[in-house]
């Protein structure tokens, strides 16, 4: 059984027995969801008097048989767990899918010149703040011109300014698919993970983006997720570590 299933087995019996909390032995994990902010069941009370029932009435005295003692179930190094930074995490927006374009479409001489000219309106009104027109205009250019990765990536990056990250990953996705080495689709979808929180993920494209063809920008929002794709990287050190004890502690129970 896999470590995960085990994990969510425990759980389950934590939801259907919440005193299991209260075991000596699984202390370090109250202690790590009360450092989460999380509220435990209140401690079981004190059980009844031998050969008195629970319930009031009387109960016979049955021998109690002596079980064996229990091995030490071995509990893993403390890890010290900073707190993730968030700061400029975003909620997603709610999908809306824009113009891709048939990106097998072989343009016209008449379509270059078109895409090139709404272009150059986008990166006006860019330069305007108007960051609605600009999108609007790279919409035009990527329907006259769909298979510019370069247009794709462009779009992208007025996306993240409107902060719409999940249209600005789908277009560098758009991108990356039209020119594998496109390092600009790599460098906004980095930063688009970035705002969603997926720390990993843009770790990956960033680097990926600098190692392409290196940018300042992408080198400096790369040094910014670092911190916390080291604290991922703890937590899931972490995470194993508690899921060898629930083993552990499987094991013994079912035996």
């Amino acid at each position: 059984m896999d470590h995960v299933a085990l994990l969510k087995q425990f759980i389950g019996m934590c939801q259907s027995n919440p005193a299991i909390l209260h075991s000596p032995e699984f202390g370090f994990f109250r202690d790590y969801l009360v450092s989460l902010g999380a509220t435990l069941p209140p401690k079981p009370e004190t059980p009844a008097p031998e050969g008195k029932c629970p319930m009031g009435g009387d109960k016979k005295e049955e021998k109690k048989e002596e079980k064996p003692a229990e091995p030490e179930i071995p509990k893993p190094a403390e890890i010290p767990f900073p707190e993730i930074d968030n700061e400029g995490v975003i909620e997603p927006e709610e999908a809306v899918d824009l113009p891709m374009g048939d990106s097998n479409k072989a343009p016209s001489d008449e379509d270059v010149e078109k895409a090139s000219e709404e272009r150059g309106k986008a990166q006006e009104a860019l330069g305007n703040g108007d960051f609605d027109a600009a999108l609007t205009h790279f919409t035009a250019a990527i329907e006259a011109n769909p298979g510019s990765a370069m247009l794709h990536a462009k779009r992208a990056s007025v996306l993240l300014k409107l902060k719409r990250p999940i249209a600005a990953i789908a277009d560098c996705d758009k991108a990356i698919s039209i020119n594998p080495d496109s390092a600009q689709g790599y460098k906004f979808r980095g930063r688009a993970n970035r705002l969603l929180g997926k720390w990993v993920e843009a770790k990956t494209d960033l680097a990926t983006a600098c190692k392409l063809d290196y940018d300042d920008d992408a080198n400096e929002w790369l040094k910014e997720v670092e911190p916390n794709v080291s604290f991922v990287s703890k937590l899931s050190i972490r995470m194993r570590e508690i899921c060898f004890i629930y083993e552990k502690f499987y094991s013994i129970i079912l035996v």
